[in-house]
């Protein structure tokens, strides 16, 4: 007797089950629950265990071809079609009609890594509907704890290989106008704006808000910045607010502030070139690339922290969300201990600060970081009361760690004890990564903290 489809469909389906400690994972529980209630549970777990599966990938993969291929593979993919797409533009071998298509999957593409998975939003291309604008957003806004709302946006993608023609912009506010759409997003992926000289402009014409933004370069993003200015817009809308003079003045001062974050991502992006240029290297000389990885990795965590505690705290002052000191503290914590210590490190011990991470963040926790101003050279200290347990020095060609310690030194710890003190000396040498231990160098950290 043949099987029924859907029994086949059944057995093609793997189930789990999985316990979720309410004290120990409450923020991974909350999003759980968000995601179920929104219809996007199975896809949520899906892509958190891909997402683990490719950090296990990361921190544990060994230096032959086969595993550095299933680690890169992806990412060379892709931009292997990106490198194809943009040189193609370049020489002009599409038609405007192709180009107008590209630049919508472009912004479809970047809006969905950027909203779909945290907010929920939706994008569907339109672009061979006339008059009715390139995509059609669907904005999951919360307009109170819990209780989500769609609200429609229309958005224009273009890409141009010359200056834009000012009609362009005319015709995106009547198509505004002509669509059952409140909020509008003009884009210019590679081309400024006529008669718009900040990057980022809000306008509002006949109860329509429109939010117009530029990129001299596609990688400078900025239309992530502006869609996502928009949808608290939209919330400040939906709540009843008016916005009013001094409201505009807010996103204008807003968005002077988002350049300075802007030139942090250019910053970040550009380094991801050292991290290929190691990585394709990586098997010859092991030790030195592994490093040049870690300390790269480092600056763009580094920098990136830094851009996402600002832009979180600006959009969200922006919109009124922010009433005490104590709410921005909490937005900008990750900018408060490692990034600090990161900074004030000569750049090519940027490494012995990345592998030291984890260790600095949880040591911050027992005894306080701070760092020393008053010392010849840069340091950085950890006390609890009035006693210093832990010391990190940049010294002129190696880095000096001392640990309050009074036992027996561990094989693979390179360092000597003095005064109940044990002191180490790492050389900014990339070949010196090998040298330690670094597990069991933050457990000495630790100990000096959890003796006392």
């Amino acid at each position: 007797m043949a099987e029924d489809d859907s029994d086949l469909a059944l057995d093609d389906l793997k189930e789990y089950t999985f316990s979720l400690s309410v004290e120990d994972n409450e923020e991974l529980i909350d999003e759980l629950d968000r995601a179920e209630q929104g219809g996007r549970f199975n896809e949520h777990i899906c892509n958190l265990l891909r997402l683990g599966h490719n950090v296990h990938l990361a921190a544990t993969f060994s230096t032959n071809q086969e595993s550095l291929q299933s680690l890169m593979s992806p990412l060379d993919e892709r931009v292997m079609t990106l490198n194809s797409i943009v040189d193609r533009l370049i020489h002009g071998t599409f038609t405007s009609s192709t180009k107008g298509s590209i630049g919508e999957q472009i912004v479809i593409g970047h809006l969905s890594s950027a909203f779909t998975g945290t907010k929920g939003d939706l994008f569907r291309g339109k672009g061979d509907e006339g008059h009715s604008g390139d995509i059609a957003a669907t904005m999951m806004i919360e307009k109170s704890p819990g209780v989500l709302e769609p609200v429609p946006a229309m958005i224009e993608a273009k890409l141009y290989e010359k200056q834009m023609a000012s009609k362009e912009v005319d015709k995106f506010w009547d198509d505004l106008k002509e669509n059952d759409y409140k909020f509008g997003l003009f884009i210019s992926l590679n081309r400024s704006i006529p008669n718009q000289q900040d990057c980022i402009k809000i306008e509002s014409r006949g109860g329509k808000y429109g939010i117009l933004v530029y990129n001299e370069n596609q990688d400078q993003m900025r239309h992530l910045v502006a869609y996502a200015m928009m949808r608290e817009l939209a919330k400040l809308v939906l709540s009843g607010k008016e916005i009013r003079a001094s409201q505009s003045d807010v996103f204008s001062t807003l968005m002077n502030d988002l350049s300075t974050d802007l030139e942090v991502f250019n910053g970040a992006i550009s380094m991801l070139g050292d991290i290929e240029r190691a990585a394709i290297k990586i098997l010859s000389s092991t030790s030195e690339q592994v490093a040049a990885i870690t300390g790269t990795s480092g600056r763009i965590r580094g920098a990136i922290e830094q851009g996402v505690a600002r832009l979180e705290r600006d959009i969200s002052r922006a919109s009124g969300e922010l009433g005490d000191e104590e709410s921005v503290a909490k937005l900008a914590w990750n900018n408060d201990v490692w990034t600090p210590s990161l900074e004030c490190m000569p750049e090519k011990m940027g490494w012995i600060m990345t592998a030291l991470r984890d260790s600095i963040v949880k040591l911050n926790d027992l005894a306080p970081m701070s760092i020393d101003d008053s010392a010849e050279k840069p340091t950085v200290v950890f006390t609890k009361g009035d006693e210093k347990l832990v010391s990190i020095v940049a010294m002129s060609k190696e880095m000096q760690i001392s640990i309050k310690y009074d036992g027996e030194i561990p094989e693979k710890v390179p360092g000597d004890l003095k005064k109940g003190m044990l002191i180490m000396n790492i050389n900014q040498k990339k070949e010196a990564i090998n040298d330690v231990d670094w597990p069991l160098l933050g457990e000495l950290m630790l100990s000096a903290a959890n003796e006392e």
